[in-house]
């Protein structure tokens, strides 16, 4: 069994942990991590009512744009994927069948205030997992092509006594028609037999390997069709997760450096020239810190932290007069800045400053021509 209160913080924790779940249930397995445990797990075009509301001009205005990334006669799935792909929002949520890939993603964060990560484990039938050309997925992708008073049509009275009569109705509906025109340029041999369920659901989608992240990140999505209108989000069937792993905030640089001993960077996870690109001007940065923006206990911390020496948290919370808990986050707020790195592990962890360190104390300039303001200025 899992768990539930465990704060994962070592690469081999969160490996036990995932053995732990049972083999066996549902063959298909995919992961997804984020930054922070508190994340409503929507997708992004849906956390922003501007968006969703203009959903299908950005859309257009993307290809308008840049005609030469969506030439070929791209599905309006695949469209979504390169909109995915380049930040704009859309209706799509990223996984993976990973788990490492998952891990690195809930250990990225560019916020300063750090919270724990989270994994989340999916399980899916075989059947249920749904392939780029499915016509459920051009069903689900073409709600992105629909304006934003787009509303599903409700049941009738009788619906349940005639299947087939119900099918034809709900697809006469204006509403229908126009979202089964947008389907047909995806399939134009597409038949009228939209169901209504089919809108409100969210699938599990294998996309083409078509560009080098999706590849690397051994990239699937989540396929989020809407509620009554557009605007709200499908809801996502709680038995479709199966286990949620907390990341310890104050160690997600550690998993990271384990991470990367395995070969799982920013450079790999994003192969695009310009990201491997940062990634190695990053790794051959000297690092430097503006002691005068540290709090107290970052100061003291690092005064502690000398070149040459090595300290256990709890030798630096007696060093420093505070909590092993503060002493940790200190550390963690330090190594994340680059500032301090970890020695051995398990109960040999220690840390020591990094080698060629520049410490900056930056110093306020005194404007010489302003007036001085003394009780009587």
């Amino acid at each position: 069994m899992l768990k539930s209160d465990q704060r994962i913080g070592a690469l081999s924790t969160f490996l036990q942990q995932l053995d732990k779940l049972d083999a066996g249930r549902k063959p298909l397995r995919y992961f997804r991590g984020h930054s922070n445990r508190s994340f409503s797990l929507k997708p992004s075009i849906f956390r922003n009512s501007g968006w969703i509301a203009n959903e299908a001009t950005m859309l257009k205005e993307l290809i308008l744009r840049c005609p030469n990334d969506f030439v070929g006669g791209l599905t309006t799935f695949q469209c979504l994927v390169r909109m995915q792909h380049y930040g704009l929002p859309t209706r799509l949520l990223d996984i993976t069948s990973n788990p490492l890939v998952a891990l690195y993603f809930a250990c990225v964060s560019e916020d300063e205030d750090e919270e724990d990560g989270e994994v989340l484990v999916f399980e899916y039938e075989v059947d249920a997992v749904k392939y780029f050309d499915s016509d459920t997925v051009s069903v689900i992708a073409n709600l992105s092509r629909r304006p934003a008073d787009f509303t599903v049509p409700g049941p009738v009275d009788g619906e349940q006594a005639d299947l087939e009569g119900a099918i034809r109705k709900f697809n006469s509906d204006d509403s229908i028609k126009l979202l089964l025109h947008d389907i047909g340029t995806d399939k134009p041999h597409f038949l009228p037999k939209i169901r209504r369920e089919d809108l409100e659901r969210v699938v599990c989608v294998k996309p083409r390997l078509e560009n080098p992240r999706i590849i690397r990140q051994d990239g699937a999505f989540l396929l989020f069709g809407c509620k009554a209108v557009k605007s709200e989000p499908a809801s996502l069937e709680d038995s479709a997760i199966v286990a949620r792993l907390t990341i310890n905030r104050d160690e997600k640089q550690n998993l990271l450096d384990q991470l990367r001993t395995l070969g799982i960077t920013r450079a790999t996870m994003y192969p695009e020239i310009e990201r491997v690109a940062m990634y190695i001007k990053h790794l051959y940065t000297v690092p430097s810190i503006d002691f005068t923006k540290l709090n107290p206990t970052q100061r003291s911390v690092l005064s502690i932290l000398q070149d040459g020496l090595e300290y256990s948290v709890r030798e630096v919370a007696t060093a420093v007069g505070v909590t092993p808990e503060s002493a940790r986050r200190g550390i963690s707020n330090l190594q994340r800045m680059g500032a301090v790195e970890l020695v051995g592990s398990g109960r040999e962890r220690r840390w020591r400053r990094v080698k060629k360190l520049e410490i900056i104390k930056t110093v306020k300039k005194i404007d010489e021509n302003a007036s001085p303001r003394g009780p009587g200025a």
